[in-house]
């Protein structure tokens, strides 16, 4: 077995049907917002100095500065704009919670509302096009995070059209640039690997991926507001799409030393050493992680998370010839994915099971292992889990 193979299998853990599309789109459109035309020099500087608080996690500090806009600016949409992306910034932490979808959509409507009035007095203001595009690309992204795919791909829709008309007034916007390579990347990528959408893309622009890559990348060093975020998306498409862990340990390792309290970055960071095989850095890290969530840390209360870093620490131990030693990991994150993946098939249920196979087969319980890839092969074929689990009944796992 390669020693990144479990890596590669969890890193595909999405089937990529009518999704695609919508994703493909939103995933473009979320940064618009964080682009700018003119602010008072005051405004600017507070904006500035408060949206990495966002990415602490540090939501109080954050959210007083951007009060403050709204007070001074109340026609301005950065303020209002930046007020949701708290609120956005909860749910990504914590996506299987949906308490905060509602209060997000009213921010998100709020930040339309006012670009709105703009846009009647002037139809090619910038500034408007841009949070309002941001603002309907976020909500798409919430509406596909529920799995409504329709509200997604019509707010996706509009965002791509707002952004295309933001382009083209301004091509020089290194923010709106991050947002076109965001598109050109995926709108290459995805009918490449997944060959049953190229009917679907011929009615949107076509991509390039590598054109993509250097737009981000161009942004990550040159642009005002989404440096963190063409980071952020340099770090992920590195790791779940390029396979390529070097780099995405770069992005991640920035990013979690500048924003240490953020465990979206250090997730990155940790994932990019098991794609590596770098399990001793990996086991150290995610048992942090598991210190972090007991303890009650903000932002580490994802049963989603849970369940990754007690699976990762497990392959870790497993991986350095210490398979006793994940047997408790291993049982804690199964008990996590019966109950969040109830009576469903995942790719993460697949590998959890083969993992708890190995540990059984290595202490001699081989009726239960078989027990264990037999689950395997009754689920959907996840990569190479069938493979694997056949292959494993055969020769049995050994350190």
């Amino acid at each position: 077995m390669q020693k990144t193979k479990f890596a590669d299998n969890i890193y595909s853990l999405k089937r990529m049907n009518k999704r695609i599309i919508i994703r493909i789109l939103l995933l473009s459109l979320t940064i618009t917002g964080f682009s700018k035309i003119v602010h008072s020099q005051s405004t600017d500087e507070l904006i500035l100095k408060s949206i990495p608080y966002i990415y602490n996690l540090k939501f109080d500090s954050a959210q007083i500065g951007f009060d403050q806009v709204i007070r001074e600016k109340p026609g301005d949409p950065a303020g209002y704009f930046f007020d949701a992306m708290i609120v956005w910034w909860k749910i990504n932490l914590n996506k299987e919670n949906a308490s905060l979808d509602e209060l997000f959509r009213k921010k998100a409507d709020k930040v339309i509302e006012i670009t709105d009035k703009i846009l009647e007095r002037n139809e090619n203001d910038q500034y408007a096009l841009f949070y309002k595009g941001g603002a309907l690309g976020y909500k798409g992204l919430v509406s596909s995070l529920r799995e409504n795919w329709f509200g997604a791909a019509e707010d996706g829709k509009e965002a791509l059209n707002l952004l295309q008309e933001a382009y083209n007034l301004n091509p020089l916007n290194k923010d709106v640039i991050f947002g076109v390579g965001i598109y050109n990347y995926f709108a290459e990528y995805v009918p490449e690997v997944y060959p049953v959408v190229k009917p679907l893309m011929l009615i949107f622009p076509k991509g390039d991926k590598l054109k993509g890559l250097s737009q981000i990348k161009e942004s990550s060093v040159s642009a005002k507001y989404a440096k963190t975020e063409a980071r952020f998306v340099l770090a992920y498409l590195y790791l779940m799409y390029e396979k390529n862990y070097t780099e995405a340990e770069n992005y991640s390792k920035s990013l979690h030393e500048e924003f240490p309290q953020n465990p979206v970055f250090e997730k990155y960071l940790l994932n990019s050493y098991i794609g590596m095989g770098k399990w001793m850095e990996a086991y150290a890290g995610w048992s942090a992680v598991i210190e972090k969530i007991d303890s009650n840390k903000a932002g580490y209360d994802s049963r989603g998370l849970n369940r990754e870093a007690h699976y990762y620490s497990a392959l870790s131990l497993v991986r350095m010839g210490r398979p006793l030693e994940a047997e408790q990991l291993i049982i804690k994150a199964e008990k996590l994915t019966r109950e969040m993946d109830p009576g469903s098939e995942t790719a993460f249920t697949s590998y959890i099971y083969l993992l708890s196979g190995m540990i059984n087969d290595f202490k001699g319980n081989s009726s239960t292992a078989d027990n264990y890839y037999d689950k395997v092969l009754s689920m959907k074929n996840f990569q190479n889990s069938h493979q694997e689990a056949e292959r494993l009944k055969v020769e049995r796992y050994k350190p």
